[in-house]
Parts: structure tokens; C-alpha cells; sequence
């Protein structure tokens, strides 16, 4: 009885906990946002799990963030809702790759973790000197940016 009783408990707490994200929705989040994606491409092949992040040009309070997939498409979402917010942004891209992990660590357990590499020129992954600019308008937005060659960097 005391298993039934808490595994009616537990799922009492879990459904509370899910609530309604509608609900959570900032009142000052734009209702307006336009869906974007972006395609990434290095040496002219798709760039897959890298972190794309919008720079916007004005300031804004949320932010619009993408990871690509398998493609090198990134669906941008903006405080987890689709979308993109309106106007000029810098676009900044991360991918760090890590070299040399152990079988063991692999698997969850302890081992040599292996080395951080960046694999994204440097120069794309600040809003201060990425030369990669989007504007979003109120249309949907798919745009291709090419990265040129991989780099071997170590990250910090």
C-alpha cells in the first residue's frame, strides 16, 4: 500500500511540476516573432551540432538561440518558444569538439576525458568580430552561411 500511495504521490508531484508552459510565457515576449533557421556549412559540407546565437544590433531582453542538426540547420527559438525576434543581429557560432576520450568515459565512467577543441574559426565566435549579419523582418527567414575551412584550436 505504502508503494501505491507513493507512486500516486510522485505523479501527483511530477504533474505539477509540468503545468502549462503557455501560462509561463512572458507578457513582454514578442507575439510577433518570425520563424528562422539558419544553415550552416563548413568547407562547403554541413556544419551538425554547432551553437548559433543571435547578436542583435538594438537590445533586447531574450535570447534567440540554435543548435544544427545533422544538416546543419538550426531552428531558432527564442526563451524556448520558435522563433526569432525582429531586426539586425550579428550571428555567432560555437562548436567545440572533444579528442581522446577513454572507452571508460565514453560510457559514463572515470577515464581520460580527452581534449576541447574548437573547430569554428575564431573570428565566428564573437558578436564582436563575426562578419555573419541577419535581418529578421516579419517573414519566415532561411539563410545559408558558409564558415570556410575547419580550425584545430584548443579550447579554453
Amino acid at each position: 500500500m505504502k508503494k501505491v500511495f507513493a507512486l500516486v504521490v510522485c505523479a501527483l508531484i511530477a504533474f505539477g511540476c509540468t503545468g502549462c508552459k503557455k501560462d509561463q510565457r512572458p507578457a513582454d515576449l514578442p507575439e510577433d516573432m518570425t520563424p528562422c533557421k539558419i544553415i550552416l556549412t563548413q568547407e562547403g559540407k554541413p556544419l551538425a551540432d554547432a551553437t548559433v546565437e543571435f547578436a542583435y544590433s538594438t537590445q533586447v531582453k531574450y535570447t534567440t538561440s540554435g543548435s544544427t542538426d545533422e544538416k546543419g540547420v538550426a531552428t531558432m527559438v527564442t526563451y524556448g518558444y520558435p522563433g526569432a525576434q525582429q531586426g539586425v543581429a550579428k550571428i555567432v557560432v560555437r562548436k567545440v569538439v572533444t579528442e581522446g576520450a577513454s572507452e571508460a568515459e565514453e560510457y559514463g565512467e572515470s577515464g581520460d576525458s580527452g581534449s576541447d577543441f574548437n573547430v569554428v574559426d575564431a573570428k565566428y565566435r564573437s558578436a564582436e568580430t563575426t562578419d555573419l549579419e541577419i535581418t529578421i523582418g516579419k517573414e519566415n527567414v532561411e539563410e545559408t552561411f558558409e564558415l570556410g575551412p575547419a580550425v584545430h584550436e584548443p579550447a579554453k
